[in-house]
């Protein structure tokens, strides 16, 4: 079981169309206390600080910021092109640069904050960027990560367990929870304290509530072991999991839960 390659993991997000299939699927199923508020309770940011947001995407949390009112510099790096030109885009106000998390193109002591949201299982080398991280930022400065902790979306990946035997294609979809081992709150913890010497992590249970399948088997699709698939492979596999997934329907909803680790630490 292993994670995507960094090939596939630049196709996957050289734009944001499978991304934002997996961000409408957190927004319009989710359930419980939501990300955002515990962001911003847990950086407690002043207004004026210079803030740079490490694998951004679309942009949206330094856009989001802006929007509220954010004096200081805000700052969106993100290794796709595609990416980046959506956000510049979307977010004009905004300062978006394409970079590589392990090679930032700022100065030492740029930032004030530094947030790394659900990107890090994607850096083929997470201590190098740590140290990158702590690089750019200011003495007193803050990091927060966000990852994802054990048992992550664990019903929806027992159903995809169940299939890989009869289609061995699914397996990548695993890999995909592998590659959150990467950096998850098992060993993100530990990695944040070698690089800044402290740490603290928090933790936000929610989860998705599905009335049906089908928003489950697009949120699936939307992955890269799926996307691999073309034309009567793609079509069989779908029917696959449609298959597996129709039993936990029988009586209603169906929830899958979602734990997610806050890691931060300061720069001291």
């Amino acid at each position: 079981m292993t994670a995507d390659s960094p090939a596939e993991v630049a196709t996957q997000y050289a734009t944001d169309q499978n991304l934002r299939v997996r961000m409408e699927t957190h927004e319009r199923y989710g359930v419980g206390p939501g990300l955002e508020p515990r962001v911003d309770e847990l950086l407690a940011l002043r207004g004026d600080e210079a803030l740079l947001d490490v694998g951004t995407g679309p942009g949206n949390f330094p856009g989001r910021l802006h929007a509220q009112g954010h004096r200081g510099r805000l700052v969106g790096v993100d290794l796709s092109p595609g990416m980046v030109e959506r956000a510049r885009e979307t977010y004009p106000e905004v300062e978006f640069v394409g970079a590589s998390a392990d090679t930032l193109p700022f100065p030492v002591a740029s930032f004030d904050v530094l947030t790394a949201r659900h990107m890090l299982y994607h850096v083929p080398d997470v201590p190098a960027a740590l140290t990158e991280f702590a690089r750019v930022l200011r003495s007193g400065g803050r990091f927060l990560a966000v990852t994802n902790a054990a048992g992550y979306m664990s019903e929806l990946w027992d159903v995809v367990a169940e299939v890989v035997p009869d289609e061995p294609e699914l397996a990548g979809l695993l890999g995909s929870r592998a590659g959150s081992a990467v950096f998850s709150k098992q060993n993100g913890e530990g990695l944040v304290r070698e690089s800044f010497g402290n740490v603290q992590v928090n933790f936000l249970n929610s989860a998705l509530v599905f009335p049906s399948p089908e928003p489950v088997l697009a949120y699936l699709a939307s992955m890269t072991a799926l996307q691999r698939l073309t034309g009567e492979d793609r079509t069989r596999v779908r029917v696959a999991l449609g298959r597996a997934l129709a039993p936990r329907f029988r009586a209603g909803e169906w929830r899958v839960s979602k734990r997610v680790a806050l890691i931060r630490a300061v720069k001291r």
